[in-house]
């Protein structure tokens, strides 16, 4: 389906690295504080819980708008929605190792999942956590423990986040983070 609009050819004919970086930018600051989520979502799509792709697939389309001015629900050319693929691609590469979560050193998981395990589901969820399971699932990727110490630092700073049991809880998964066996 060809756009009428002209958009197609503003998104595409300016469509390059610097803006897409741009654009992934803007969608990994949008989710700060959920960046374990992220990594979930970019690592298996397809097996990701429904709820977090389509929040990513949202975050996409608002950065690309906000970046360009471009509303890709209102475009229907294959290259436009080439751009967002790109994006997609992009988060994929700078994601797929775990990005800036911490990993868990080696002999320490077994400390740290039950302390993830023993969070609230909010704070669970912000260590990067899938609380759709019970216990929560902490995350794994490519065999190594991650935790999104930074989207528990976050949480700390939200209402009713200051209960010092919590603090305490989350103190010993940084404390474990940091410190080798």
């Amino acid at each position: 389906m060809d756009d009428e609009s002209g958009w197609d050819d503003v998104l595409t004919s300016g469509w390059h690295a610097g803006v897409r970086d741009a654009v992934v930018t803007r969608v990994e600051h949008g989710a700060r504080g959920r960046h374990g989520l992220l990594v979930r979502t970019l690592s298996d799509p397809d097996g990701a819980r429904y709820a977090w792709v389509e929040d990513l697939h949202r975050r996409v389309l608002v950065a690309i708008r906000d970046e360009t001015g471009a509303d890709l629900d209102e475009l229907g050319s294959q290259a436009a929605w080439a751009c967002y693929e790109d994006v997609w691609e992009r988060l994929r590469r700078r994601w797929e190792r775990g990005g800036r979560l911490a990993r868990v050193p080696l002999g320490r998981e077994s400390e740290v999942v039950h302390l993830v395990q023993s969070l609230p589901v909010g704070a669970a969820e912000a260590a990067g956590a899938d609380v759709s399971t019970q216990p929560p699932d902490p995350l794994w990727l490519r065999g190594r423990l991650l935790v999104d110490v930074a989207g528990l630092r976050l949480h700390l700073e939200g209402p009713g986040a200051g209960d010092d049991d919590l603090r305490i809880l989350v103190g010993l998964i940084i404390g474990a983070c940091r410190r080798d066996p």
